[in-house]
């Protein structure tokens, strides 16, 4: 049987307040500390990935509809659900089997973010991980 609850607030056993509901729907939590509140909707991973480029493929990902392998060191990673907007978050971190490379961000729209891998000023293929961050459209 299906049903629906109504709450505003989630409370331990012993009345400590463990998350509340906004009239949005927004569920918000108490820092670990107590002093201040995170929206869960806000601070999501909204999308990830583990690219490996010298043999194309992605190995996991959550969010993404696609990658296209330019050039060597080169590509661009298509969102499933786009953002809503270009400003969301980024972080990226890439490696090939025995060294940590510099990595570069490009072309960031709402629907996709391109990527570049370097060793030293040589474009080169990479096994990559970016995660995003941000609002969904």
């Amino acid at each position: 049987m299906a049903g629906i609850v109504g709450l505003t607030e989630l409370q331990h056993t012993n009345g400590t307040s463990v998350m509340t509901i906004a009239a949005t729907g927004d569920g918000n939590v108490k820092s670990e500390g107590g002093a201040a509140t995170t929206s869960l909707r806000q601070g999501l991973v909204k999308a990830y990935i583990r690219y490996g480029q010298a043999a194309p493929s992605v190995l996991k990902s959550l969010n993404i509809s696609s990658v296209t392998d330019s050039s060597t060191g080169v590509f661009v990673t298509i969102f499933t659900n786009a953002f809503d907007g270009s400003s969301y978050g980024a972080s990226t971190s890439i490696q090939t089997s025995t060294h940590s490379h510099t990595s570069q961000l490009t072309g960031m729209t709402a629907s996709q973010v391109g990527g570049r891998g370097y060793n030293s000023s040589t474009a080169t293929d990479l096994t990559h991980g970016q995660i995003f961050a941000g609002e969904l459209a």
